[in-house]
């Protein structure tokens, strides 16, 4: 056994040292995202199809594999597989990246490449000393389909969508996303220290999950946009794994067909992720927030596993993926533990009582720990979340806006979100389940503003778990199996963009500046904020659809990334970035505001004309999942396009 351990670890480290340059050598590749088959690219099929994608699984499987190890080497008789997925899931995604950065703290080495590469072999090593040293579960009894899947499922998604995960250009988020990874990378503490501005509100100790994993890839595969996205694959493997142990048949077998059912769901919801929730209005990025939705539903599917089954430590461990990913988490978990007791006999006060407490516990503690770490000057405390926010968003609600149906029920294909309403046929989790899920999507659905798909999405793939538990679905697979794949060919149809190009804008009105303001490290959160206010100047945030039909919107924390990034080919500056003292060449203009001493210069007012004007920009995101920033940045009462009410107003506190 040690010595195919041995083996198998060898594999991937040979793979993931050879293959360390890929994502260098893709960004060397985006002209071809610009050809005519973005999707597949002939002259370079293997190394695209192949050797990325063995790279990418490779890569993967050496993340989760010190903490898939540890915890086969202390798993308890009777432990099942997803026990096992559960507990190694957790331990490598905080065990790994925060293991990397003492060692790097400690050492002065920097983590990246081949000494992350040798760090998380070496990583490996207590759970194989564990291993050997006892006799534990056969954890793989059975479970042949399931490691199928958790294999195919993120091959699927990487080389179906290849062009999105490669070539897309960063938006906002997903450029907050790779500089967090940078600084967690380089700082060795993933929030930003005090007086970031904007950019220091996220991460927080409540926000982090995916920050250690996007880290983690990038210590492997160097700061590109395609590692951070990468970060998806392990995640969304190991939730196929989690969900499969929901829905087995009462002997305990996993059927083929429903690996094919529950598989092709979680594809075509990766696919509506990858595609679709951005605050940005012409594309999605799969960096944020799609990298983190499977943390959100590891950790709630892990509390119910281990709540039913009375294990609450472990509980509290597997948790965390969801009580420090984001807000949703707390909120899924309390409305299973109402659900929970409302269908329970006798009631169950006690179980209850310490189940609520220990998420509480968590959440508590992740706030004072960053308190604690904002009186010591390590960073400061973030607002966007807090009790104020959250209340202001609950403040303005409607009933009208229908079209928000769509985001719960068609990424995972319609019928599963249908089988919430299948209560005779249901058992005691799937109606507990289906209360959580219609308590959830109430929560969101009655928010007039701020509300995107992905806030949808754990209501959306919940189901799946209630549809493939009902009688009638145990009893006859297949018919219920040709049902799913017809529900999600009409999902499919449904959520197809107008262009599934990948959106290369940003990154080419990010080449096109020149950062003169002398070295500085990247990031610099001083450069940061000048460029940012800069491209503002210039490019003026938009707010309304109104204004969205006669300007560009550029993301500014986006450009500022492209700018700052590789550039495969030299590219003709049509803006510079100077002191505000250095004088004007003929031609150039300066574009708004002077900012610390800094302008912005236009080479030519025709060509910022031009790209300011641009309204002739690529959309793909799909209609059925387009929101109006009206309604994304909207605030007030208002009767158009649907009537909106002020809570406060109704209840007289205003």
């Amino acid at each position: 056994m040690v010595l195919r351990f041995f083996i198998f670890l060898t594999a991937l480290a040979s793979i993931a040292l050879t293959g360390q340059d890929v994502a260098a050598e893709l960004a060397g590749k985006t002209a071809l995202a610009g050809g005519t088959s973005p999707y597949f690219v002939a002259s370079n099929a293997l190394f695209l199809y192949i050797w990325v994608p063995l790279v990418a699984m490779s890569v993967s499987a050496l993340f989760l594999a010190p903490g898939l190890l540890l915890a086969w080497g202390i798993a308890a008789p009777g432990e099942r597989f997803e026990h096992w997925l559960l507990k190694g899931f957790t331990f490598s995604l905080f065990g790994l990246p925060a293991v990397a950065a003492a060692v790097q703290t400690v050492s002065g080495i920097p983590m990246t490449g081949t000494d992350f590469v040798l760090l998380s072999v070496l990583l490996c090593l207590p759970g194989i000393g564990l291993i050997s040293a006892r006799s534990g579960p056969d954890l793989f009894q059975g479970r042949g389909w399931d490691v199928a899947g958790m294999i195919l499922l993120p091959l699927a998604v990487l080389i179906l969508m290849t062009p999105k995960f490669y070539w897309e250009a960063l938006n906002d988020d997903g450029a907050h996303s790779f500089l967090n990874a940078m600084l967690f990378s380089t700082r060795g503490l993933p929030f930003w220290p005090p007086d970031s501005g904007a950019i220091g509100g996220y991460p927080t100790p409540k926000m982090v999950t995916e920050t250690f994993m996007q880290a983690g890839f990038m210590r492997f595969l160097g700061p590109y946009e395609v590692s951070i996205r990468l970060a998806y694959l392990p995640g969304v493997s190991i939730l196929f794994g989690v969900m499969l142990s929901f829905v087995r048949t009462p002997e305990g077998r996993t059927g083929p067909r429903t690996v094919l059912g529950l598989g092709a769901a979680l594809l075509l919801f990766s696919f509506v992720m990858a595609f679709n929730p951005s605050y940005y209005p012409y594309f999605a990025d799969i960096a944020l927030p799609m990298t983190r939705e499977p943390m959100i539903l590891l950790g709630v599917l892990g509390y119910i596993l281990f709540f039913n089954e009375r294990k609450f430590g472990w509980m509290a461990v597997v948790s965390t993926l969801a009580l420090l990913t984001a807000p949703n988490g707390i909120l899924l978990i309390g409305f299973f533990l109402i659900s929970y007791f409302i269908l329970t006999r006798p009631f169950p006060v006690r179980q209850v009582i310490v189940g609520g407490g220990i998420a509480i516990a968590i959440v508590l503690l992740a706030s004072l720990v960053e308190i604690a770490l904002a009186k010591l000057g390590l960073t400061s405390t973030s607002r966007e979340f807090n009790t104020g926010s959250i209340l202001r968003r609950l403040r303005f609600v409607t009933v009208f806006d229908t079209g928000r149906i769509l985001f719960w029920l068609l990424p995972c294909g319609i019928l599963p979100g249908l089988a919430l309403l299948a209560w005779p046929w249901q058992d005691r989790l799937s109606r507990t389940l289906t209360l959580t899920v219609i308590a959830y999507v109430l929560f969101f659905y009655v928010q007039a503003y701020r509300i995107l798909p992905h806030h949808f999405a754990p209501a959306a793939v919940i189901p799946l778990i209630v549809f493939w538990r009902l009688r009638p679905v145990q009893v006859a697979p297949t018919p219920a199996l040709a049902c799913a794949l017809a529900g999600l060919a009409v999902s499919a149809w449904i959520s197809w963009p107008d262009t599934l190009r990948p959106f290369t804008q940003t990154r080419d009105l990010g080449h096109r500046i020149a950062i003169e303001t002398g070295p500085a490290p990247f990031p610099d959160l001083e450069e940061i904020h000048v460029v940012q206010a800069l491209i503002s100047e210039a490019f003026p945030p938009i707010w309304s659809q109104a204004e969205l039909e006669n300007r560009y919107v550029a993301g500014r924390l986006s450009v500022y990334v492209h700018a700052r990034m590789f550039t495969p080919e030299p590219s003709i500056a049509d803006y510079f970035v100077r002191a505000a003292a250095q004088p004007l060449a003929e031609g150039e203009t300066v574009i708004g505001e002077t900012e610390e001493g800094w302008v912005l210069v236009a080479r030519d007012q025709a060509i910022y004309e031009k790209d300011l004007r641009n309204t002739d920009v690529p959309i793909s995101i799909a209609r059925a999942y387009r929101v109006p920033l009206d309604t994304i940045f909207g605030q007030g009462v208002r009767e158009t396009p649907h009537p909106v009410w002020d809570i406060a107003k109704v209840v007289g506190l205003r």
